[in-house]
C-alpha cells in the first residue's frame, strides 16, 4: 500500500497524468474539427446538389481536368459573362467548378460568386439561401451580410433585413440612414399598425435619404398633408415625377412656390405667360400653348454613384447598391391622343 501512495506521489506520475490529459483534448479537438469540416463539406455539397439542374458543360469539365489553373482561368471567364448579362453560361460554369473541386476554401469562394450571380439575375431566394449558408460558415463577411440584407429587401422580408443591419454594424459602426430607411418600409407594408399612427411614425423616422419614399407614400393616403411636406422639400426637382401625376393641385397654395408651379404651367393647368426655369417644362408649355403637337413628361432615373439609368425608380440602385442615390431624369415625349374602343 505504502508503495502505491509514493507512486502517487511521484512527480513522474502527475506528468503522465498532464500528458495523458492533453493527449485526450487533443484527440476530442481534432476530432470535433474534422466532424466540423465533414458537416460543412455535406452541407456546401447539399446545397451545390439543389442547383444541378443546370446540365455541366463538358468542355468546361475537360477545362477543369487539365488546366493548370482552371478556377482562376474559368471565373474569369465567368466574370465576363456576367458582365455582359450572360448570367446562365457564368452559373454553369460555377456549378461545374463546384462539382469538381474538393477544397472548402474553393468552394466558399465559388458559392459567393454564385450567390453573386444569382442575385443580379434576379433569382432572389437562390441568391438568399446561398448568402445564409456563406454565413453559417464565415458570419463576418461583411459583403455576403450586405448582399443578404439588399436580398432580404427585395424580397420585402424587410423585418430580416433589419436584423442584418444589426451585424453589420457590429462590423462596420453605425448605419443610421440605411436603418431609417428599412424602418420605413416595415411601417408602410404594416399592416397592423392604424393609418394615422404609422403615417406619425414615418414622419418621425425620415430623413433626406427617405424623404421622397415619405412623400410617395403620404402622397397615397393624405394629401393634405402632402402638399404640406412638398412646399418645405428642398429638391423639388427630384420630386416632378410625384407632382406630374397630380391633376388638382392646390393653386392657392402653390401659387408663391415657382419651381411647383412651373410643373402645373408645363401641364396647361396654370394658365398664364410666365416661362418655366427647367427646360423641358418650358419646352412642353411652348409645345402646348402654341403646337398641335402635344408634348408630356417621361422620367429616368440614374444613380449618382455608378451612373446606371433605370426605367422605373428603386430607391436603391440596382447595380451598384448605393441607397438613395437615383436622381431624376427628364424626357420629353410626344403624348397621343388615346381612344376608346368598344370591346363589343
Amino acid at each position: 500500500m505504502d508503495s502505491f501512495f509514493s507512486f502517487y506521489k511521484d512527480p513522474l506520475f502527475s506528468i503522465i497524468i498532464i500528458i495523458s490529459i492533453i493527449i485526450i483534448v487533443a484527440i476530442a479537438d481534432y476530432t470535433r474539427n474534422r466532424f466540423k469540416l465533414k458537416e460543412k463539406k455535406d452541407s456546401l455539397n447539399a446545397l451545390a446538389n439543389n442547383f444541378n439542374y443546370y446540365k455541366f458543360d463538358e468542355n468546361i469539365n475537360t477545362a477543369i481536368e487539365i488546366s493548370k489553373a482552371p478556377i482562376q482561368t474559368l471565373t474569369f471567364i465567368a466574370n465576363i459573362y456576367v458582365s455582359n448579362g450572360n448570367f446562365d453560361e457564368a452559373i454553369k460554369i460555377y456549378l461545374s467548378i463546384l462539382d469538381k473541386t474538393k477544397d472548402i476554401k474553393n468552394k466558399m469562394d465559388i458559392f459567393e460568386l454564385l450567390g453573386m450571380t444569382y442575385y443580379k439575375a434576379g433569382f432572389m431566394q437562390r441568391a438568399k439561401n446561398i448568402f445564409i449558408e456563406i454565413l453559417k460558415n464565415n458570419p463576418r463577411n461583411f459583403k455576403v451580410l450586405s448582399l443578404l440584407m439588399q436580398t432580404y429587401e427585395t424580397l420585402g422580408e424587410y423585418k430580416n433585413a433589419y436584423d442584418v443591419i444589426s451585424c453589420i454594424e457590429e462590423l462596420e459602426g453605425k448605419m443610421d440612414n440605411v436603418k431609417k430607411y428599412i424602418k420605413i418600409l416595415i411601417l408602410i407594408n404594416d399592416s397592423i399598425m392604424p393609418p394615422m399612427q404609422r403615417e406619425k411614425e414615418i414622419l418621425k423616422i425620415n430623413s433626406n435619404i427617405t424623404n421622397k419614399l415619405t412623400l410617395s407614400y403620404i402622397k397615397q393616403n393624405n394629401l393634405e398633408k402632402f402638399w404640406e411636406l412638398i412646399l418645405n422639400t428642398k429638391n423639388i426637382y427630384n420630386c416632378i415625377d410625384i407632382l406630374w401625376n397630380l391633376d388638382n393641385p392646390p393653386l392657392e397654395l402653390i401659387k408663391n412656390h415657382k419651381e411647383i408651379s412651373d410643373v402645373y404651367r408645363a401641364k396647361g393647368i396654370i394658365n398664364d405667360n410666365i416661362e418655366c426655369d427647367i427646360f423641358e417644362l418650358e419646352t412642353i408649355r411652348i409645345l402646348n400653348k402654341n403646337s398641335s403637337k402635344n408634348g408630356t413628361l417621361g422620367f429616368k432615373y440614374c444613380c449618382a454613384s455608378c451612373q446606371g439609368i433605370f426605367p422605373f425608380e428603386t430607391h436603391r440602385c440596382q447595380s451598384c447598391g448605393e441607397l438613395g442615390s437615383m436622381n431624376l431624369v427628364l424626357e420629353i415625349m410626344e403624348r397621343k391622343n388615346e381612344k376608346n374602343y368598344s370591346l363589343l
